[in-house]
């Protein structure tokens, strides 16, 4: 890159201002916010010490247990027997709109998950279904439970929350709609102001993307499909949205999780003279890239979380993103602590299925491969904006086998 073109990428990025329909806060975040590891599963890939932001920081135990129930429960009959990790959601089994759970079905011999078998892929691998709180691990092509206890479980307890004040915000901004012609998904927006050369305004999702037809964890993803937390539908049509992983969000060939950009197993690249603003051209921090968006959108970049991000520094982080379990909603933004599906470790190859951290982080992918420290393979891990309850990066990593949320934004 020449040196007009570094001035110029500078120029863009520091003279960037940014105002929320009427927002007069000019204080703006951190470029890069080290995100502290309890244990050796919290990488932060912001900090100097080679760690991949937000795996965590807390212990394995799930906490989408501590939500407010927004639905009723109810008692289900024997007739209508869920099994975890193989419930179908039948009119036979359990319904997502009120949480109700009946006996597990177990094999009393070997505590083999019934009618669940799990691919060769996975053999050795863990799975945990948080609302059972049960870990299995896959032997001989069959999901075995790792504990005798709890071998059947029963619960009336819904796990939801109240969403009634999602799009609820401080200054009472005003939202725009979009449908997604591909499924009639309608997704609130919001506009935000800024001061880019040839730019006055960016458009955003309001809440996260929900395309595509859910399957449960464990499975391999295809184009159109999406992963749920807990694979419950209802955190998907409840603005929590789908989860995704990074090639899927990219729309790029599987094997793009697994492999680098640009090579015989992954052969696309970034258009990254797509952007209008001339200052922006060349810039992956500033690409438009559509992936799992729909037509006219792209997936939010790392210069546009960044604006998003504006004033955490001193507001507390995430508290001023979202209304619902964080606090308050002062850009309208709605953010939510959708957490993330976790398939593999950042330092182990182990095959796994754990939903995690609902509740307490958010982690969005961005387009580009993370390449800002040498003691991670850039081709096994993807960029993503990082956010909890009082820090937010958009500096972080997350394995690309993972799955996380998508924003997207208008083109422009």
């Amino acid at each position: 890159m020449n040196l007009l073109r570094i001035f110029c990428l500078a120029l863009f990025a520091a003279t960037m201002f940014f105002t929320a329909c009427g927002d007069d806060s000019g204080s703006g975040a951190s470029d890069e916010i080290s995100v502290n590891s309890s244990d050796d599963e919290g990488l932060d890939a912001a900090s100097s010490t080679s760690v991949t932001a937000g795996e965590a920081k807390e212990s394995k135990k799930s906490s989408s247990s501590k939500g407010n129930s927004a639905k009723s429960s109810e008692s289900a009959t024997s007739s209508s027997s869920v099994i975890p990790g193989t419930d179908r959601r039948s009119s036979s089994s359990v319904a997502a709109s009120s949480g109700a759970v009946s006996d597990v079905g177990i094999s009393s011999s070997s505590f083999v998950l019934v009618d669940s078998l799990c691919d060769s892929e996975y053999e050795g691998g863990s799975k945990f279904i948080s609302k059972y709180n049960l870990r299995y691990r896959c032997i001989n092509g069959h999901w075995i439970l790792q504990s005798s206890s709890s071998v059947a479980r029963s619960s009336s307890s819904s796990k939801y929350y109240d969403m009634s004040e999602l799009f609820v915000n401080d200054q009472g901004y005003s939202y725009g709609e979009f449908t997604d012609p591909r499924d009639g998904q309608v997704y609130k927006t919001i506009r935000y102001e800024v001061l880019i050369s040839g730019l006055d305004s960016i458009t955003f999702f309001a809440q996260n993307l929900n395309y595509g037809k859910m399957i449960d964890a464990g499975i391999q993803m295809t184009d159109s499909t999406k992963f749920c937390y807990d694979d419950d539908p209802w955190y998907c049509d409840n603005g929590f949205g789908g989860l995704y992983t990074w090639a899927s969000a990219m729309n790029f060939p599987a094997a793009c999780d697994s492999f680098g950009l640009g090579t015989s197993k992954c052969p696309v690249e970034y258009d990254l003279m797509k952007n209008p603003i001339p200052e922006a051209k060349g810039a992956l921090t500033a690409v438009l890239h559509q992936g799992i968006c729909p037509e006219g959108w792209h997936v939010m970049s790392e210069i546009e979380w960044g604006l998003i991000m504006e004033g955490g520094g001193s507001r507390n982080g995430a508290n001023y993103l979202g209304a619902v379990l964080w606090g308050s909603n002062q850009r309208g933004f709605s953010l939510l602590p959708a957490g993330y599906l976790k398939t593999q470790d950042s330092r182990s190859d182990e095959k796994q299925v754990d939903y995690q951290y609902i509740n307490k982080y958010a982690y969005h992918w961005m387009p580009g491969e993370y390449d800002r420290n040498e003691d991670l393979k850039p081709e096994l891990f993807g960029r993503m904006a990082y956010i909890e309850r009082d820090a937010i990066s958009q500096h972080a990593a997350l394995k690309k086998v993972n799955g996380a949320s998508v924003r997207c934004a208008k083109d422009y």
